[in-house]
């Protein structure tokens, strides 16, 4: 078993999404999984038990977009039950939200991320390739309604799209009362450029040049490093193999892949493992060992950029 304290497990419950972000999936989409290749519900809480047995407490549920699998708010009552679990969290893109607020926070969700790349209407239209900025407010108002706090504002910064706005997005934030988070671009997927790479310290340097900024305590687990301002806090996610001396994290896709790691290029059939008709003592093994990989593999041994955001799950 892994020294490492590996306690979190992200769950991509669909690669199928309601926009079409320019970084996360080409422009003429990508060719769905087959809907019987997905994992079902009972498989998804089948493996979280299992999981659970080895130390995961915290489950954070993404795609694509979590909130257009069909009675997902099921699920989430179903793993939010699981004895051990600690925490069910969601990453949205906030088009759904205002409709689902208030049953997922009743369903159990207790942490809420919302991926917002622009505040500009227009320019969400060219990121995005659709004119939904409104309902993305709306669903953060829903969300501070239902109680969702602290409500998480993450943003992928990226040069001559949208580093222009990174002041706009703190004077948001300390607006809203939200977690501002900027997140270096990722080179993690065939749609990364290097001409739209700004280094996260670039970013921190403009809000340190216009705000007070002291370094913050925990706010939930990942890599972020936290500071705090009047007002708010703000956070910044660097790509460093730094973080992977931390890192507690393990990642199912929506087809029932393990993935110890981001950058990994392999992964691991679980869902074959579930239909092929294997005891859950087998598959607990099989997860064990690979949870001993990751004690010692640092993403720097791998170079994936063969597979889209949106199957990956972030």
């Amino acid at each position: 078993m892994s020294h490492r304290s590996i306690d979190y497990l992200r769950i991509s419950v669909t690669d199928r999404c309601n926009l079409r972000c320019t970084y996360c999936m080409p422009e003429g989409g990508i060719e769905p999984i087959l809907h019987q290749e997905i994992l079902t519900f009972e498989e998804i809480a089948r493996l979280v038990r299992i999981f659970v047995s080895l130390g995961i407490k915290k489950i954070r549920l993404t795609g694509g977009e979590p909130l257009v699998r069909k009675d997902v708010i099921d699920l989430i009552r179903t793993l939010a039950g699981i004895g051990g679990i600690e925490e069910v969290n969601l990453t949205t893109n906030g088009i759904l939200l205002s409709d689902h607020a208030d049953e997922l926070k009743k369903a159990g969700v207790k942490r809420l991320n919302i991926s917002l790349d622009t505040l500009r209407e227009e320019r969400f239209m060219s990121i995005t390739g659709h004119n939904l900025f409104h309902k993305v407010m709306d669903g953060i108002e829903k969300a501070k309604r239902a109680g969702f706090s602290p409500l998480k504002l993450n943003v992928v910064v990226m040069k001559g799209i949208n580093d222009d706005e990174v002041l706009d997005f703190v004077n948001f934030s300390l607006s809203k009362g939200l977690i501002i988070r900027f997140i270096e671009f990722m080179k993690i997927t065939p749609l990364w450029r290097e001409e739209y790479f700004t280094p996260i310290e670039e970013v921190k340097s403009i809000c340190e040049r216009n705000f007070v900024m002291k370094r913050a305590g925990y706010h939930g687990p990942g890599p972020a490093e936290y500071y705090k301002i009047d007002g708010g806090i703000l956070g910044f996610i660097k790509t460093d193999k730094k973080n992977c001396r931390c890192c507690n994290r393990l990642r199912l896709t929506a087809a029932g892949e393990l993935k110890v790691c981001l950058y990994e290029t392999g992964s691991i059939s679980l869902k074959e493992s579930l239909r092929g008709g294997m005891a859950d003592e087998e598959i607990r093994d099989i997860i064990a060992t690979s949870m001993d990989i990751k004690e010692f593999v640092r993403h720097k041994d791998w170079n994936s950029q063969t597979a889209y955001m949106s199957t990956i799950g972030g």
